[in-house]
């Protein structure tokens, strides 16, 4: 009899687990959606799974950010791999950088008008100046004072290139014409020119074109006009439309793996890029660096001032001035 109670009861606890067990895989089972095997597969393809390498600065403090921008400008575009470096520049004794800005102020190919910002003074807001009426192509030459400066432009109704020079006194309204009326063609197509060098204030040295593979020098006097003929090199037989950036050569064994590096004049500071998308200034004397808060991969062109205060950046169709210490 006891046997059949036992029975009874073990029969009865089967019946109860079961029941319960039903009910929580019912519930298991409710809560999960069915999967689509090649969704699945697609999420695992698009997932990222790949971790970026620690870069390897060579020991050097990282610090927040030291610099502030302290002017932004639209620029006309250019191609990636154009040679002209004239689109802006800045002065050699001074803190006067000169660029091609659109007419518009928003956009624009190739030409526009001349600015100069002013980052002498010490406002918030730099003093900028433009020419007007002139279809600037850059090229840019401060003279030796930094009271002149000299860019190419287009002379539309001819389709021919000449050389101009603005004063800054007269807030760049100034202009002479190096190559006036038909001096300006000098050979079949549209007369190419090129601002080469300043020799003193008032004398420049200059280029044409004479040819498909031939360039004429001049020197001219900017205060008599007078013009005196120099030698005829082949196409680029000269340092005229050359972008140089400042790069000394460095043991990549105690540098980080620096792309597109830019010292300062003085040599303190590196503007470089790097594999990660990030655009650093290092201060080569403490090996210190900070980010700049710029793409690498939008970055064209780079330009010191001459005193290492400033950095000019083209990027895109943008132009940036970051002050690199703003506490000084």
């Amino acid at each position: 009899m006891q046997s059949k109670n036992k029975f009874r009861l073990v029969f009865g606890l089967l019946i109860v687990f079961g029941g319960l067990f039903s009910i929580v895989s019912c519930s298991v089972l409710s809560g999960m959606q069915e999967v689509d095997p090649q969704s699945a597969t697609l999420t695992a393809l698009v997932t990222p799974t790949s971790v970026q390498p620690t870069l390897d600065l060579k020991g050097n403090e990282v610090l927040e950010e030291q610099s502030c921008q302290v002017f932004y400008s639209s620029c006309i575009s250019t191609f990636s791999y154009a040679e002209d470096g004239g689109v802006f520049r800045w002065a050699d004794n001074s803190n006067l950088l000169a660029y091609v800005v659109p007419e518009n102020r928003y956009w624009a190919w190739f030409s526009g008008d001349a600015a100069i910002v002013n980052f002498e003074s010490l406002s918030a807001d730099p003093d900028v100046m433009y020419t007007t009426g002139l279809k600037v192509f850059g090229d840019f030459a401060f003279n030796p004072s930094a009271t002149k400066i000299a860019f190419v432009v287009l002379r539309p109704s001819e389709k021919l290139y000449s050389v101009m020079v603005a004063t800054l006194g007269s807030k760049l309204q100034m202009t002479i014409d190096l190559f006036a009326d038909t001096s300006a063609k000098t050979d079949n197509y549209s007369s190419s020119k090129s601002v080469l060098r300043w020799e003193s204030d008032d004398e420049i040295v200059v280029s044409t074109s004479c040819g498909i593979d031939c360039e004429q020098l001049y020197t001219v006097n900017t205060v008599t006009g007078s013009m005196v003929v120099g030698e005829q090199v082949r196409k680029k037989g000269h340092d005229g439309r050359v972008f140089k950036q400042n790069v000394k050569e460095f043991d990549d064994r105690i540098y980080p793996a620096m792309l597109t590096p830019n010292w300062s004049p003085d040599g303190k500071w590196i503007f470089y890029t790097d594999e990660q998308d990030k655009t650093w200034i290092l201060n080569d004397e403490t090996k210190q660096q900070f980010e700049l808060p710029i793409s690498a991969g939008s970055v064209n062109q780079t330009a010191w001032s001459y005193d290492g205060q400033y950095i000019a950046v083209r990027f895109l169709e943008n132009l940036a001035v970051y002050k690199i210490e703003c506490n000084d």
